[in-house]
């Protein structure tokens, strides 16, 4: 099991009011440590968390967090002009999640501009400008303006003489200069352009439960075309590298962005006295808690999609069977309350916990065994309680299916069913009770052989993060989701871990529902859609593996229970799906796109309404916006997401209701 330790430093008495507050770092020792698949054999780095041929437990996104917790930091300054007022140490910020930046549609925005501004110094992607994405907590939303400004972003590289320095990429770059331009170690900057996105925060602020809590800001980096060393795949050669060449010491990533704040007058509890101020929120991350499994962007540039139906792109498949689809859920945690406040639940004081891995998860699986096959199940779990999850993951995977599934596993019995047979409908799961006594394969063997992974990733979240933010941190892990992982699939879902994929015909695979929805010849040529969410309440006694696999089935295979259901248990907005090379955010239930940037054919489908008028919408097939936002829905005659909660919104939307 494994701990991660930070401490808040805390102003010095007597600082000026204008003095720089503390930094909020992790721990300022440099210690460089390359992670990429090659470095880890060189090196001899042994896996903490061993993978197999199904289940994958993400050691670069493990390594990338603990180069965060030791050399990233975070601080705070007035801006030029401010007059300051108040403690600007009010505001704490957190470095989070960073991460080259591996989007096919900002690989497509960087080429498409290059070639706007008649430069083509991108050489058809080998000479692209690396692109990074990085997240920073700031304290007290309630207590910001929104508006940001004078965002910066900027890769550094520290040499270990000035000649070395010079010598990098002449007459190009910044050198880092103290106060009154006094040199300061052989550092080298190069400025990229920078954006700032904090997707929710209009949302969260105006809700009362999030009263006191925080925000994830989310600065997107480019740095200049046709440079071979401003490359991803170049500056991270370097990081591997810095142990074994004597030129260069450090390489780091940072950002820096002004926001109006609102403080108080000194010694003064009146809120009314406060006064609105613009401070400066700076940020910087090792280049090791930067780097991914695959910085090579120019593959992805080679492969990129002209048009919605491009076969010649990796990111198009030819049928449902070459699709990669990914479906993903989390961060899963386990919380409790301590000294009053919501706490990440201690792992040494819960030896039964099960950390991050969903009490669904087992008859969730069932039915993407069942429907989804060669998929990837990714898994999302707090840093805190990554060690216990992939101990209970592990436990799941070797334990028999006729345990798991007492009453429904003879359905996985018939290998050579299990090998030949695309879908196994959910008519077939018919409710026998599999004899114990007898040997039975285990999870992890139908999951092999119906060719389904397992992707456990870990997410950075600091107790002052978890405390202060929505589900754990979930607003820093969908864009991280986009960023980190677009490039390795053509099709992803975001669904919750308390929801099933439930197809609607005894035809279809999810697989082949979604090849037929983003790439047939019947596509609706969205970059993304959102699913029909039905809610189902599992009452206490019906809180097993068998009685809501069984709730499952009963409403699938009603059509008078499946019509009541679609009709009045729409209560909430669905999650969503979308293609690889158009999202740049799995926004919840949102699946955000960039206009302008998009394939050929490809539209951005995401309706002009809200969601209430969404489904108002949706549900009236005489309103003249209804074929517009059925194009952006998954239809009924698709599949739906099952949500199965454990707490009641509508009586009548519970297991085994009878309309």
């Amino acid at each position: 099991m494994f701990f991660f330790h930070f401490e808040l430093l805390q102003n010095l008495n007597g600082y000026l009011k204008n003095t720089p507050p503390p930094l909020y770092d992790y721990n300022t020792a440099d210690q460089k440590t390359g992670f990429t698949k090659e470095a880890a054999a060189a090196k001899n780095i042994v896996s903490t968390h061993p993978s197999n041929d199904v289940l994958k437990f993400d050691e670069h996104v493990l390594a990338n967090i603990r180069e965060t917790y030791r050399g990233a930091r975070s601080f705070t300054e007035w801006a030029p002009n401010a007059d300051p007022i108040g403690d600007i140490g009010q505001f704490q910020t957190i470095p989070l999640l960073a991460t080259v930046d591996r989007r096919p549609i900002i690989v497509r925005k960087q080429l498409i501009e290059d070639k706007k501004n008649r430069l083509n110094l991108a050489a058809n992607g080998k000479l692209l400008g690396c692109a990074m994405t990085g997240a920073t907590f700031i304290s007290d939303l309630e207590l910001l303006e929104l508006k940001h400004y004078a965002p910066t972003c900027d890769v550094c590289f520290q040499f270990v003489n000035h000649k070395d320095m010079t010598d990098f990429v002449p007459s190009l770059g910044y050198e880092v200069l103290k106060p009154g331009l006094q040199s300061t170690a052989a550092t080298k900057c190069f400025e990229g352009e920078a954006t700032v996105e904090a997707r929710f925060a209009d949302w969260q602020r105006g809700d009362r439960r999030f009263k006191g809590s925080g925000y994830q800001w989310h600065v997107d980096c480019a740095l200049p075309n046709g440079i071979q060393e401003l490359t991803c795949r170049e500056i991270s050669r370097m990081q591997d590298d810095i142990d074994l060449l004597d030129d260069s010491q450090k390489i780091y990533f940072k950002t820096k962005f002004e926001l109006d704040g609102w403080f108080r007058q000194p010694d003064s509890d009146d809120d009314e006295s406060s006064q609105k101020r613009r401070f400066r929120i700076y940020t910087e991350w090792p280049w090791t808690a930067v780097m991914s499994h695959d910085d090579d962007r120019s593959a992805i540039a080679n492969g990129l999609s002209t048009s919605w139906n491009d076969i010649d792109s990796k990111f198009v498949p030819s049928n449902h069977h070459e699709m990669s689809l990914a479906h993903v859920e989390g961060p899963g945690y386990d919380q409790s309350e301590y000294r009053g406040h919501i706490s990440l639940k201690s792992m040494n004081a819960d030896k039964l916990s099960k950390g991050g891995i969903h009490p669904r998860l087992v008859s969730n699986l069932f039915h993407l065994i069942r429907n989804a096959p060669g998929s990837t199940h990714m898994v999302a779990v707090v840093d805190g309680q990554a060690q216990r999850s992939y101990n209970v993951m592990l436990m799941l995977l070797n334990t028999s299916i006729s345990d798991l599934f007492k009453m429904y596993g003879k359905v996985f019995r018939n290998v050579g069913t299990l090998n030949d047979q695309d879908l196994i409908p959910i008519s077939s799961m018919n409710p026998i009770d599999v004899n114990s006594s007898q040997p039975s394969m285990t999870l992890l063997e139908l999951l092999r052989i119906r060719k389904i992974k397992i992707h456990m990733v870990p997410i950075i979240t600091p107790s002052l993060v978890f405390e202060k933010t929505v589900c754990g941190g979930q607003y820093t892990f969908t864009p991280y989701l986009a960023a980190r992982y677009s490039a390795d699939y053509q099709v992803i879902m975001y669904i919750d871990g308390d929801t099933a994929m439930v197809e609607s015909s005894n035809k279809r695979t999810l697989n082949e529902i979604l090849y037929d929805r983003f790439f047939g010849q019947k596509s609706s040529k969205c970059a993304g859609h959102r699913m029909r969410l039905i809610e189902q309440y599992v009452k206490p006694e019906y809180n097993n593996n068998e009685a809501v696999l069984q709730c499952n089935q009963n409403l699938a295979l009603d059509k008078k229970k499946w019509q009541y259901a679609l009709k009045n248990c729409h209560l909430k907005e669905g999650h969503i799906v979308a293609r690889t090379d158009s999202v740049y955010a799995f926004s919840v239930h949102h699946p955000d796109t960039l206009d302008g940037y998009l394939p050929e054919g490809v539209d951005d489908c995401i309706p002009p309404y809200s969601d209430m008028e969404q489904k108002a919408m949706l549900r009236d097939i005489k309103h003249e916006q209804h074929e517009l936002i059925s194009r952006y829905y998954l239809g009924e005659d698709e599949f739906v997401q099952l949500h199965l909660r454990n707490r009641e919104r509508k009586a009548e939307c519970a297991c085994f209701f009878e309309p």
